[in-house]
């Protein structure tokens, strides 16, 4: 900071107080900041304010700005303006050009300068404090009255016509170190993408993923093979609802970058949406739908599709919640995408819950701690003041905070009600009980006690995407990703009864093959889902929770008897002593018939399983027969396999997988297909082996 450029009469309107304002400036640059206006005379109370008008405004013009559709660029746009024939110098001047509208969209786009590089962007619900020292003043809650300045308007909108380069460089210099000074003609508009914001053009993108990501922590997958019905006809997995992996695939491809292969789980992307399944639940709480059709991907193969949907319980939604928030305070949480953007997500919540559901904070950083014992929501003035107390610091003892978790969920137990603790972290343990082993041993152990388990994982750069798929499926839980507050408005409002509450437990799924109509098989993801045959049956095998109103999807592509397949392990010989004849209650009664699915499942307190099960006659129609559910289910799963390099969609383009996403689309009141169609024409544009 120069204090020589710092004008006592405009101090509130200099690029460097706009950085301070918007948290954007490390720790010793904002303190030597705020005492440079300290020695100019500028009152605490004035920077209060002056702080408060600012993020009020960058958050009223957020909302504003997200609503405006025509903002959006088209696909034939966004390709002349990320051309690598272009200079740099030239895909600035077009992306000038593109966006030459209103005043008050210039200015959206300087408040945001942080957002629209780094993050989606969201609107702020709450004020932090302005200062980052030890002596920090509070914000003032109630600033809403304060109008904006029109030469606030003004300075902004000349800023970035005029002085675009030093503005961004004044306010991101710290974020863009670790891009090794990338300047703004580096970024452009990504046309298509979630409320117009922009992403890396590929000329830095592989820099971002080197140094931004090369800490994240994602376990191999490898895709399930073909299997040969004749070594192995049954084909058995866990139910999985976690929705994680299609959220981070987002954050991704918002940013302009190919997510790794690895953070791609394919069933996790297929399971985001909320398909419109029917059941029938007089017998079982959980129902299934099994059916085909000629798949999309080989001409002379066939896609089988399992969809299941659990009963939507209104008794489970009127219990009670005794829900215990395990929060990481440890320093990799300062970012505002991990600490700060949780606190505004639990705020959502707190208006979704019944003023009698209580709500406990236990925070772990070098230590844990319980911030708060449980209480009801009625309370909420002091569930909101503990919140606000949490600030990011120290290493990470994530066992001792699972400890102290559980503790508060058996002390405020309701017996008949949801007891659930809620893990919110990155997953960068690394003190205490650190060891993956260890830690999944005791997660497994707490499971016990029939309190559940949902894990929220957050941020990036050292992000654990492993570790926290593991735990939740150790903890009997689910497991979401959230990179905006849109995100969090879906798992704890729109989707927070389907996440909270269990209705069936330890569900399984077992397929078995027609060998006299299937050759081979391949189960689309799920690859660390799957379980020996011998699970099936095996009450104490855990696998995975439906809660109320979820639906699962899973699919297969089958090779029908006489279909060709290579790279596939050689049969067995036939099994001498089990071979069949004709007659009544042989295998040739059942020649019409494909498949066959069975299901078992717990009830969420009980100990012993029941079974049942649904054929599915051999009959198949083609994708454009098929209704909508299946089509977007399969569009899903293309994305996904297609960014995945999957052999399975090497040749089916991304114009394909958009053209069937369109078809899928519904009445959609989230706008969650809309978003699936965006992402795909953001990895057409990004991934260059289509």
């Amino acid at each position: 900071m120069n204090g020589e450029n710092l004008n006592h009469d405009k101090w509130n309107q200099s690029p460097e107080f706009t950085a301070y304002a918007l948290n954007e400036l490390d720790e010793s640059t904002a303190q030597e900041f705020l005492k440079e206006l300290r020695d100019k005379g500028v009152s605490e109370e004035e920077i209060r304010d002056e702080v408060a008008s600012l993020q009020l405004l960058k958050a009223t013009l957020q909302a504003e700005f997200s609503k405006d559709h025509l903002l959006r660029v088209s696909p034939e746009m966004r390709e002349k303006i990320l051309s690598p024939k272009s200079t740099k110098r030239e895909q600035w001047k077009k992306w000038l050009l593109g966006f030459s509208v209103s005043t008050s969209v210039a200015v959206i786009a300087l408040v945001s300068i942080k957002d629209t590089v780094f993050d989606r962007g969201e609107p702020i619900s709450s004020i932090h404090d302005v200062h980052r020292g030890e002596k920090s003043v509070p914000l003032k809650k109630k600033i809403t009255n304060k109008p904006v300045r029109k030469e606030e308007l003004a300075e902004s909108s000349a800023q970035l016509s005029g002085q675009v380069m030093n503005t961004t460089e004044s306010v991101v210099a710290t974020r863009m170190a670790k891009m090794k000074s990338a300047q703004v003609s580096d970024f452009a508009p990504a046309a298509g993408a979630i409320k117009g914001k922009m992403i890396p053009s590929p000329q830095v993108t592989s820099r971002i993923q080197e140094e931004e990501f090369n800490r994240e922590g994602y376990d191999k997958i490898d895709s399930n093979p073909y299997t040969l019905v004749s070594n192995e006809p049954l084909s058995t997995f866990s139910v999985d609802v976690d929705t994680a992996s299609y959220a981070n695939m987002r954050r991704f491809l918002l940013k302009g970058q190919k997510p790794p292969k690895n953070a791609l789980r394919i069933e996790e992307m297929i399971n985001y949406f909320p398909y419109s399944y029917e059941g029938d639940f007089s017998k079982h709480p959980v129902a299934i739908q099994v059916d085909q059709i000629q798949s999309i991907w080989n001409q002379d193969r066939k896609i089988v599709r399992v969809a299941m949907k659990s009963e939507t319980s209104s008794e489970l939604a009127q219990a009670s919640k005794n829900l215990v928030f395990l929060m990481d305070v440890s320093g990799s949480m300062h970012s505002p995408k991990k600490l700060p953007l949780l606190k505004e997500s639990m705020q959502l919540l707190l208006r979704k819950l019944k003023k009698t559901d209580t709500i406990s904070l236990v925070v772990y950083a070098g230590a844990a701690g319980v911030i708060l014992e449980p209480t009801e929501v009625r309370e909420k003035v002091k569930i909101l003041k503990a919140l606000d107390q949490l600030r990011a610091g120290g290493s990470t003892n994530g066992g001792a905070g699972i400890i102290a978790a559980y503790k508060m969920a058996k002390m405020g137990f309701i017996k008949n009600g949801v007891n659930r603790v809620i893990l919110a972290t990155d997953g960068d343990f690394n003190v205490g009980t650190s060891s993956r082993g260890a830690l999944l041993d005791l997660i497994e152990e707490k499971a016990k006690d029939d309190i559940f388990l949902t894990v929220v994982g957050l941020g990036m750069g050292n992000y654990q995407d492993a570790m926290l798929e593991e735990i939740s499926n150790r903890g009997n839980g689910n497991y979401a990703y959230i990179d905006s507050l849109r995100e969090a408005n879906k798992l704890f409002n729109i989707d927070l009864e389907k996440n909270l509450t269990t209705v069936a437990k330890d569900v399984k799924v077992q397929v078995e093959f027609n060998p006299n109509l299937v050759k081979a098989y391949r189960l689309i993801g799920y690859e660390n889902r799957m379980l020996a045959a011998k699970d099936f049956n095996d009450d104490k095998k855990d696998a995975g929770e439906m809660g109320s109103g979820h639906t699962v999807t899973a699919l297969y592509e089958i090779v029908p008897v006489g279909g060709k397949i290579e790279d596939i392990a050689p049969a067995i010989d036939d099994l001498k002593y089990s071979k069949q004849t004709k007659g009544k209650g042989s295998r040739h009664d059942f020649d019409d018939e494909l498949l066959t699915v069975k299901v078992r499942y717990k009830s969420p307190t009980g100990t012993k399983s029941t079974k049942f099960e649904v054929p599915l006659k051999n009959k198949t129609q083609k994708i454009e027969k098929a209704d909508r559910n299946f089509k977007l289910a399969t569009a899903a799963a293309s994305l996904g396999l297609k960014l995945r390099d999957d052999e399975l969609t090497k040749n089916y383009s991304y114009d394909e997988i958009l053209k069937l996403a369109k078809e899928a689309k519904g009445s959609d009141p989230y706008e969650f297909e809309a978003e699936l169609i965006e992402m795909i024409e953001l990895a057409k544009t990004i991934d260059r082996n289509d």
